[in-house]
């Protein structure tokens, strides 16, 4: 139900992935514009962290003061996004027909102030990550136990702020915060391996 993680078996999340594929195919052919490769290879992850059991939230309280936070720092890719949030029930899926769409909340990039679920506004590439560090740093400081995830692409980890980000994650030991880098190898105007090769990105 939505509200709570879900913790569902393996082969129910990728049914999921699948069905929320589909959405997203037909909310950026509704819309006639979007990001389909970053929203649809995202997908995957976004439904692990939000329906595997790793992410505790409460859809129906947005607010709730012991959720955890995730910020998507690849802040076009926002239809995967919508999806995932829809599904988890943080507000009713029909929204989705209006992405794009003059005066909807569901914009092109993700609104704080305007769409339940989303902790910050994103869209600027390379500065999610530092956001999401000083807020597990402050979680630190608060005594609270949440945990901080965010989410960036193998394109935008090439800005020089990521690394920033995480130098001093390791330097302050900030074990309560995740990064989840979307690997599909792909940016704007090319090949990451040709643009700016990342490699080896598990090693570093």
């Amino acid at each position: 139900m939505p509200g709570t993680a879900i913790a569902a078996d393996v082969g129910s999340l990728k049914e999921l992935s699948k069905e929320l594929r589909i959405q997203i195919i037909n909310t950026l052919v509704e819309a006639g514009s979007g990001h389909p490769g970053g929203s649809l290879s995202e997908i995957d992850m976004l439904v692990c962290l939000y329906f595997g059991g790793i992410f505790n939230y409460r859809a129906d309280q947005p607010d709730w003061p012991d959720r955890d936070r995730f910020i998507l720092s690849k802040g076009h890719c926002t239809p995967g996004y919508y999806a995932v949030l829809a599904r988890a029930g943080y507000f009713p899926e029909a929204w989705q027909h209006t992405f794009r769409k003059l005066g909807s909340p569901l914009q092109g990039h993700p609104d704080h102030t305007r769409v339940p679920g989303v902790e910050v506004s994103t869209g600027s590439l390379g500065q999610g990550l530092s956001v999401a560090l000083g807020m597990a740093l402050a979680a630190r400081l608060d005594g609270v136990s949440w945990h901080t995830f965010c989410m960036l692409g193998d394109g935008e980890s090439q800005e020089g702020q990521v690394w920033e980000a995480i130098m001093s994650a390791g330097n302050f030991r900030a074990d309560n915060l995740t990064a989840i880098i979307d690997n599909n190898q792909v940016q704007q105007t090319g090949m990451v391996k040709e643009i700016q090769d990342l490699d080896p990105l598990a090693d570093k």
